[in-house]
């Protein structure tokens, strides 16, 4: 990945983190933290920042990726809004 997609990298390294969290707690949370694995691999696979995904489409634009629904695109959102802070 270039340089541009340090954001990508930094939100899907977060998605991983939140998964191991979870399957700490157990099989109650499994699927959930399946979710935070598929979406940040979908994340690192972009060919552009999600950024800029966002910028251009926002939410909607996000759900677009593969493995991002509507929880996971706002989580996405936060995250941006923090980096611009």
């Amino acid at each position: 990945m270039t340089p541009g997609f340090e954001i990508n990298r930094r939100i899907a390294g977060n998605f991983y983190e939140k998964s191991r969290l979870l399957q700490k707690k157990g099989d109650k949370y499994k699927y959930r933290a399946l979710s935070y694995i598929k979406a940040a691999r979908a994340i690192e696979q972009l060919d552009k920042g999600v950024d800029k995904i966002y910028k251009k489409s926002w939410l909607a634009g996000l759900q677009k990726i593969n493995g991002i629904g509507n929880r996971l695109a706002h989580e996405i959102e936060n995250e941006l809004k923090k980096e611009r802070n």
